[in-house]
C-alpha cells in the first residue's frame, strides 16, 4: 500500500517546479527581471586610471546592474586602438586623437585637465625646483640635492607624451633630456604607474607625472613648485602654472548603452565633484 501524499507538500512541489520553469523561460526570452548585468572595460593613460576607478565605483554603486573593469595602463595610443577594435568599451587619453585615429571612427570628448608636475617622494625634503635646475639635472651637471644625497632621474620612453611635455618646457631642458636619454644606467619607466612606483621607492628620485594620479591613487609623492609656481588645479586653470595635461574620453563607432550612461555620469555634478577633488578641473 503506497503512503498517502500530503496535499500541502504536493502544492509546494508544484509551486517550486513552476518557479523553476518561469526562471528558465525568462532566461531564454531575456525577461528583464533576470537580465544579465551590463559590462564594459576602461583602459588608457595611467594618469587617468585612478580617477576612473573612483568614478566607476560611484557609478556602479548607483547602477548595480552595470559592471566596469579598469584594465592596466594601455597608454593613449594603445587604448584608442583597443576601443576601435572593441576590446574595451571606453578609452581615456592624455592627448587628442590624430587624423588617422579619427578616420577609424573613434570619437573623443575632453572631460578634464590636470597639472603636469615634477614629483619626488614625500620622504624627500625637496619642495621646489626651477627650470634651470631641471636642465642641469638632466644634463648631469647637478647630481646631488641640497643635503648632499644623490639625484636619481626617472625618465619616460622617448615617444611618451610626458617626454614631449618635458621637452616643451625650455630648450635647455630639451637639450639636457637628450643627454640623459643617451646616458648609460638611467632609469626608464614604461608607464605612469611604474614611474610613480620608482619615484616612491628610489631615494632621491625625481621625474614627471600628473597631479590627478598622485591624488587619486593616494601616492606618497610630492608635486614640486616649478619656478616658484604651485601646481594646483586653480593655478593651472588661471594660467599661473602653465603646464597641464588634457584628458579625453574616447569611444568607438559602436557604443553600448552602459558606456553612454557612464560618460553622462562623468559630466554630471557627481562626476565633476570626483574629478575636482582628485587634482583636476573642468575646462
Amino acid at each position: 500500500m503506497e503512503p498517502a501524499v500530503n496535499p500541502v507538500n504536493k502544492l509546494r512541489d508544484a509551486a517550486r517546479r513552476g518557479r523553476a520553469c518561469a526562471i528558465a523561460l525568462a532566461l531564454l526570452l531575456g525577461f528583464p527581471g533576470v537580465a544579465a548585468a551590463e559590462e564594459f572595460r576602461i583602459g588608457g593613460t595611467g594618469a587617468a586610471l585612478g580617477t576612473m576607478q573612483l568614478l566607476a565605483a560611484e557609478f556602479t554603486a548607483a547602477n548595480p546592474d552595470t559592471q566596469i573593469t579598469t584594465v592596466p595602463s594601455l597608454g593613449s595610443g594603445g587604448s584608442i586602438k583597443a576601443v576601435v577594435a572593441g576590446a574595451i568599451g571606453l578609452a581615456v587619453t592624455s592627448r587628442p586623437m590624430n587624423e588617422s585615429e579619427r578616420k577609424l571612427g573613434a570619437t573623443e570628448m575632453e572631460y578634464a585637465r590636470t597639472p603636469f608636475v615634477f614629483a619626488v617622494s614625500t620622504k624627500s625634503k625637496v619642495t621646489a625646483i626651477t627650470s634651470g635646475e631641471l636642465a642641469d639635472i638632466y644634463a648631469g651637471k647637478k647630481v646631488t640635492w641640497a643635503d648632499g644625497s644623490p639625484v636619481r632621474i626617472v625618465l619616460r620612453p622617448v615617444s611618451d607624451i610626458d617626454t614631449e611635455m618635458v621637452k616643451a618646457i625650455s630648450p635647455a631642458i630639451r637639450q639636457g633630456l637628450a643627454a640623459a636619454e643617451a646616458r648609460p644606467g638611467v632609469r626608464f619607466a614604461v608607464n605612469d604607474q611604474d614611474a610613480a612606483n620608482d619615484l616612491e621607492k628610489i631615494p632621491g628620485a625625481i621625474g614627471p607625472g600628473s597631479l590627478a594620479l598622485i591624488v587619486s591613487e593616494k601616492r606618497a609623492l610630492r608635486a614640486l613648485k616649478l619656478d616658484g609656481r604651485e601646481p594646483t588645479p586653480a593655478n593651472a586653470a588661471s594660467g599661473a602654472y602653465p603646464h597641464y595635461k588634457r584628458m579625453f574620453l574616447v569611444t568607438g563607432a559602436k557604443r553600448t548603452a552602459a558606456v553612454e550612461r557612464f560618460v553622462a555620469f562623468v559630466q554630471s555634478p557627481a562626476g565633476r565633484k570626483i574629478l575636482t577633488t582628485n587634482g583636476q578641473w573642468i575646462p
